[in-house]
This record gives C-alpha cells, sequence and structure tokens, in this order.
C-alpha cells in the first residue's frame, strides 16, 4: 500500500506535474543552478613525496606514489593512510581501497546520484594539484568529466591529524553535473577483517560491528549526524532506527586503534561503516559531508502511477568541515578508550561541564493532556482532554516519594493547547485552564524542592501546528530545499500518515522570539527549571536562510537557547540530546539500543560512557519499552537513572492512545513494579553508589553479561539475558546485577 504527502486529485496531479517540468527544465541553467566558481583543469603541480610536517609524536607523509597521506608514528612506526597503503604496496589495483576521497554527483537532467572514487579519476600523477600549508599539504582533487574539484586540507596536530574540506574553495562548473556531496580519508579509520577487530558507530547508545567476513558480504552502516533532517518530507520512513546522537566513529585494529571526531560541520555529515568487504580484506568506517541540502517530492500522472524525485539546493553550502583523528595505543585502543577521548576533547574546549542538580534514581515525565475526536452537530471536532492535572501530578509525586524514600526527577510533558500533539509555539501564551490552576501547580513545585528534586516544565519551540502568539503558519515555517514549508504527519495507530492532522517545524529566523516567549511564560507562573525536550534532538534545516542550511543553523541556535535559558532559569533539561545540546543539566530519554540494524554485533553504553557523572540521564520510559527487564539491565550497566512517562487517568478515546502507548503509562498500573525495582531490586542503592563518578570501563563478557568499572572502585555485573546465568561470581538472575567493591 502506498502512503502518499497529499491527495493526489487530478488538479493537484496536474501541477506536480508542471512543477517537475520545472526543475527539470531548470536544472540546464547553469547560471541559476550555482555560483560555484567554475571548474577548471590543473594538470601536474604534484610534489615527490616528502615529509609535510613533523612534531615530537608524529610525522605527516605526502606520499606522490599511489597520491596518499601517510601518518607515521615516532613512538612504534606504526603508519595510518587515508588509502589502503599496505595493500595498493602489494599491488592491489582496488579503485575504492586507493582513493583518498569520493564524491557523489547528480546527473541534473535524470536527477540520478553516482559515487566516484578518486582514483578512478587519476591518470598516472595528473589531476591533483599539491600546495604546501601550516602544519600540512592541501591537496585539490580533480575529476574531469564532472568538471568539479574539490581541495581537501590534511593538517598535523600534536596528537593526530586533521582532515578539512572548504566547500568554500570547491570548483564546479555545472553542465551536466552537480556536487552532492564528499566522502573523505576513507581509510583513515580501517581494520583488518577478523573476529577481534570492530568498527565503532555512534548509533542510539553505541554499536560495535566486527570486521570479520560473513557469507552474506559485507555489512553497511549509514547514519546521518543529529538524525535525519526534519526539514526534508520523507513520509514512508517509518522505523525505530535509532539515530546518531554524537559526532564520532573509530576502528580498533589489534593493539591500536583510530578514532575520529567532526569538530565542523557535523549537521550536514553522514557516518558510512563497511564491515567484513572480503574483496579488500579490511573493514571502513569514515564521513561523508552533503555540500548541498536536498528534499525528495512525489509527483503522480494517470497510468504511471506515482514517481519520487530528489532536487537538490541551487549552491553549495559555505563551510569548513573537519574531522580530527586520534591513533590509540595498547589499553587505550578500544571503544573505553574512544569514549574517554572524547570526552577530554568536550572538556578541554569547554563543550561539557558538570551539572549540580540533584540526583534521583528515577524520572517521571506526566503527561498533560490529549486530543480527542469528538462529534459537534455532525462535525468532527478535536478537543483538549486532560490526562494529568497539576493536582493529580502532586499526588503522584507525593505517593512516589512514601513508597520509595526519594522523590522522582519530574518533566510536566504535553501541557500545551494540544496537548501531545503540537499546537501553538510553546502550547500557547497561557497554561490552558484543564490542567488546573497556578497555585497547584506552585504546590506541587514546592513539594518538589522542600523533598530535594527537580520539577521541569517543558516548553516545545520547533513544533506547532496552530497560528497565533505571534506566529503564523503561513509565513513562519521553515522550507525545505524546494522551498516547501516543512510539514510532517501524525501517524495513526496502523503507521499510516494522518493527511489531515500535521505540524510544522519554526522558521530559523524566528527561533529566538519563541524562546523568549518561553522564558517570559516561565516567569509569569513561576517555573524554576525550564525543559526544552524538542530542542536537544530535532535537527533541522530552513532553506530560506543560508545559516540554517544543512542544520547548521540549529546547532548554533540550540547552544545561545541553552545559554540564555540558564541565565532565566535554575535548571534546563532536554530529551536525548544531540551532541550541541549537551550543556544542559539534565537529559532525558536517554537511549539504551542501537537500532534493528542487521549490521550491529554489539550495544555499548558510548554515550552513558561520555556524559555519566557530568550530566543527571534517565532511560527512555522503562514502562512502554519492548522489553522493561533488559532496559533496567541496561541501565544498571552503566549507572543511569530510570524514564518513566506517566499518566493520572486513562483516556480510552485519546488520539494519541496507540502510538504514543498510553495504555501503559497509567501511574496507579506501574508503582508497585516501580518500587519492586528501586528498593527489592536494589536500584536506588546501586544509583546510589555511582550516580556521581566516572564510568571508566565497560567489559563485554560470555553469556550476556557486563562487568562496569566505576571510577571510585565500585563493579557492577549484569546479565542481559532473560535466562540465569552462572559466572564467576555465581549464578545471576535474569537481568539481574550485582554491585561490588573491588
Amino acid at each position: 500500500m502506498s502512503h502518499r504527502i497529499c491527495n493526489t486529485g487530478s488538479r493537484r496531479t496536474f501541477v506536480w506535474f508542471l512543477l517537475l517540468c520545472l526543475l527539470l527544465t531548470c536544472s540546464g541553467c547553469k547560471k541559476e543552478i550555482s555560483d560555484t566558481q567554475g571548474y577548471r583543469d590543473v594538470k601536474g603541480g604534484v610534489f615527490e613525496s616528502q615529509t609535510v610536517a613533523s612534531n615530537s609524536e608524529y610525522e605527516l607523509y605526502w606520499e606522490n606514489d599511489p597520491g596518499s597521506i601517510l601518518l607515521k608514528s615516532k613512538k612504534n612506526g606504526k603508519i595510518w593512510s587515508d588509502i589502503l597503503y599496505d595493500s595498493y604496496r602489494d599491488g592491489s589495483e582496488s579503485i575504492n581501497g586507493n582513493s583518498p576521497i569520493s564524491i557523489t554527483v547528480a546527473d541534473i537532467y535524470s536527477l540520478k546520484w553516482e559515487t566516484i572514487p578518486s582514483y578512478s579519476e587519476m591518470e598516472d600523477t595528473g589531476y591533483r594539484l599539491c600546495k604546501k600549508i601550516k602544519n600540512g599539504i592541501r591537496i585539490t582533487y580533480f575529476f574531469p568529466k564532472y568538471k568539479i574539484a574539490v581541495p581537501i586540507a590534511y593538517t598535523l596536530n600534536e596528537d593526530g591529524v586533521s582532515v578539512s574540506v572548504d566547500t568554500s574553495q570547491i570548483l564546479e562548473t555545472v553542465d551536466d553535473y552537480m556536487l552532492v556531496s564528499v566522502s573523505l580519508a576513507s581509510f583513515m579509520c580501517s581494520a583488518e577483517n577478523n573476529d577481534k577487530n570492530y568498527l565503532f558507530v555512534p548509533a542510539g547508545s553505541g554499536a560495535l560491528m566486527y570486521t570479520n567476513e560473513h557469507a552474506e558480504g559485507t555489512r553497511n552502516y549509514s547514519g546521518e549526524v543529529y538524525g535525519t533532517d526534519a526539514a526534508r518530507q520523507e513520509p514512508e520512513d517509518f522505523a525505530d532506527d535509532e539515530p546518531v546522537r554524537l559526532p564520532v566513529f573509530g576502528a580498533k585494529n589489534a593493539d591500536t586503534a583510530m578514532f575520529g571526531i567532526i569538530t565542523s560541520g557535523a549537521g550536514s555529515a553522514v557516518i558510512e561503516a563497511k564491515a567484513g568487504n572480503s574483496k579488500l580484506g579490511y573493514s571502513n568506517v569514515y564521513p561523508t559531508f552533503f555540500v548541498r541540502g536536498y528534499d525528495t517530492f512525489r509527483f503522480s500522472s494517470h497510468g504511471t502511477g506515482e514517481t519520487i524525485a530528489t532536487r537538490m539546493t541551487n549552491n553549495i553550502h559555505n563551510q569548513v568541515a573537519t574531522v580530527r583523528y586520534y591513533p590509540l595505543y595498547d589499553d587505550k585502543a578500544d571503544y573505553n578508550g574512544m569514549a574517554e577521548k572524547y570526552r577530554e576533547y568536550l572538556l578541554d574546549n569547554k563543550l561539557l561541564s558538570k551539572s549540580t542538580v540533584a540526583e534521583s534514581p528515577y524520572s517521571f515525565s506526566l503527561y498533560g493532556g490529549t486530543t480527542v475526536t469528538e462529534s459537534a452537530m455532525g462535525v468532527p471536532v478535536d478537543n483538549l482532554k486532560s490526562l494529568t492535572t497539576f493536582s493529580q501530578a502532586y499526588n503522584i509525586v507525593k505517593d512516589a516519594v512514601a513508597k520509595n524514600g526519594i522523590a522522582p526527577t519530574t518533566r510536566l510533558l504535553y501541557y500545551g493547547d494540544k496537548g501531545i500533539l503540537p499546537g501553538k509555539v510553546i502550547g500557547g501564551a497561557s497554561i490552558p485552564k484543564i490542567y488546573g490552576k497556578g497555585s497547584e501547580l506552585s504546590r506541587l513545585k514546592d513539594f518538589c524542592s522542600h523533598n530535594g528534586s527537580a520539577l521541569y516544565y517543558d516548553f516545545d519551540i520547533l513544533q506547532f501546528a496552530k497560528s497565533g502568539n505571534g506566529f503564523s503558519n503561513n509565513y513562519d515555517t521553515a522550507k525545505t530545499a524546494i522551498k516547501r514549508s516543512v510539514m510532517h504527519y501524525n501517524l495513526s495507530p496502523i503507521r499510516l500518515q494522518l493527511e489531515d492532522s500535521f505540524y510544522y517545524m519554526l522558521a530559523g529566523d524566528k527561533l529566538e522570539l519563541a524562546l523568549s516567549k518561553a522564558i517570559k511564560k516561565a516567569k509569569k507562573y513561576e517555573i524554576d527549571n525550564i525543559s526544552f525536550s524538542s530542542l536537544g534532538y530535532v535537527g533541522y534545516s530552513d532553506y530560506s536562510f543560508e545559516e540554517y542550511h544543512l542544520k547548521s543553523g540549529i546547532t548554533n541556535f540550540v547552544k545561545k537557547a541553552v545559554r540564555e535559558a540558564q541565565k532565566n532559569a535554575d535548571l534546563v533539561a532536554t530529551s536525548a540530546a544531540n551532541a550541541y545540546s549537551v550543556c544542559v543539566d539534565t537529559i532525558f530519554d536517554s537511549s539504551l539500543e542501537n537500532g534493528n540494524y542487521h549490521a550491529f554485533d554489539e550495544m555499548i553504553p558510548f554515550y552513558q560512557m561520555v556524559f555519566h557523572s557530568y550530566k543527571t540521564l534517565y532511560s527512555k520510559p522503562i514502562n512502554i519499552a519492548d522489553d522493561p527487564g533488559l532496559m533496567i539491565a541496561r541501565a544498571a550497566s552503566c549507572g543511569i537513572g530510570l524514564g518513566y512517562d506517566l499518566t493520572a487517568t486513562y483516556v480510552d478515546a485519546s488520539n494519541d492512545l496507540i502510538t504514543n502507548k498510553l495504555y501503559g503509562t497509567l501511574y496507579d498500573g506501574v508503582s508497585q513494579d516501580i518500587q519492586d525495582v528501586l528498593i527489592k531490586k536494589g536500584f536506588a542503592n546501586l544509583y546510589k553508589k555511582v550516580a556521581d563518578v566516572k564510568l571508566v570501563q565497560y567489559q563485554l563478557l560470555d553469556k550476556g553479561l557486563t562487568k562496569s568499572v566505576f571510577e571510585n572502585g565500585t563493579v557492577i555485573y549484569v546479565n542481559h539475558s532473560a535466562n540465569a546465568v552462572d559466572s564467576s561470581i555465581g549464578e545471576m538472575e535474569a537481568y539481574g546485577f550485582v554491585v561490588k567493591e573491588e
């Protein structure tokens, strides 16, 4: 069955057909498509093999044949390269293995994409231009057939090498092809194929891909950094896969490893991994940077059905995209060492600080309202119904304190004018009376404060469906790459789009106004702690403004927004935070999964290893998880708090009943389970021992067991299996955990 973006009546079909014709016609107009510097052939200008930079630890070497960069360790003689250097020296003629970079181009007439490895364009030493730069070299790679030239800079650092592309210096004529993306240093992070080496990718909490070869061939993974751009229309993307929250990746190869951090341009990046490539004998992980935004659209024609086409933005987005590579050795040459290096990088660059929020082993996200479609004189009308009033929220938190001896960190979620669904920006200027009086909200706030826990009130400043509160859904919406308003559709219980129920993303130039209105509303209701859940995990572009192309604007805005909120509130929280939004105090909905990818072999809590003890982390909701026991076990293994999404009442006619699993959120139905986990099973005691100390080592043991070592000497053994397991510390029950001091 086909899911549609819009109605496909004859009139709209005709409009879409005309639009496609217009796009295809304009594709051939060079001056209308791009203002990039025109391409010109340059042959020669290639250096002889030589050292281009050196320091006490490393040497950066340019090797003219095959035309590659070598990073040489002075400590142990280890060599890393942007190609499969040893294979080349052994006579390999692999186009992919011998290519330092590759590009993807779009045929401007057919709109089809094609990936071109750089080695396929080389003729002897031609089509490369070398120039020395400070502490390194810049190599321009020419693709004469496509009339595109891409300059790549390699710069030696004290502890590794940086590779970058300045997109403003790309040459492009756009007679027949336009540049889509550039893949950098494809084999800088690579490992020989065997069952000991692995690739690391940061999908969800983190994943490992072992490099052994399988009968089914190479296992491939591709993940867009900061998740799929919400400015693209992808109506059939109903997968529950976990997005990439952190701009990092790595490869372990015997007793060394290489770890990459995307230090600029991460919003335009995709992390790609290929494990078990039998033709090359090596596996690799690398970044691809998009230089243009794009969008997909559908059009229909009688008798031909629906067709999907992809349209690029006219101009290349100007930015310097950079990856910094760090060699790791010996006991640091694994994912534990990678997590330590990334945390160190964040601290050194003042991108991570320690939160002062009071710790609690569990959190409540209380849902405010939901819509119910009712009939008014035969006309369907959506009416707002309360799921949890402020008074009911008070009773829930009070009961939890009485049963568990400690108050949960609490977030008031979906207390806007349409409840769970987006309504007006920030839910409207006022809090709907259906949730209760201001005095009842104050009573809840005072109770949480008296019991030493934080109460957050959530505002959505990104997503809205209705005009009002100073914003218009006609004029204040973000635009896609083909200049359509960004629209997203809510889903029915059977995962079909509800075509009469959609919401927009707010335009980039209106975000600061929305932020100021949220802060003003918080002050009006004397709200001390602010939550911006969607701000943490929704990355999107707005192609009305150059600075918001390729998610670059939203990453800058979020950092500014959190700083501004922290000036006006005691604490700030978000949900499932992307790397640019971890400057908050509390992070709800921290993922303990890595998605349903066939290519992955192991789940690791890389995200939690980096941020544990610096930020207060809570898991995704335990009570509506597919396997609550497994989620509790995983939370125990990395020492983060348990999250619960709760309601006080059950509204069986709710439009959100199935999609938000409201049948599992009723507090009365899960309160005893919460107490059993915290008190009887001992999770609260476990959390108290490790909440404020770093997780320094996470080990994968046999039989589904893990061992977590914390900086204060606490060790936690966890059984991630649904069956009891015999271990070196005795029998462990299904999903059980044991705390020891070593």
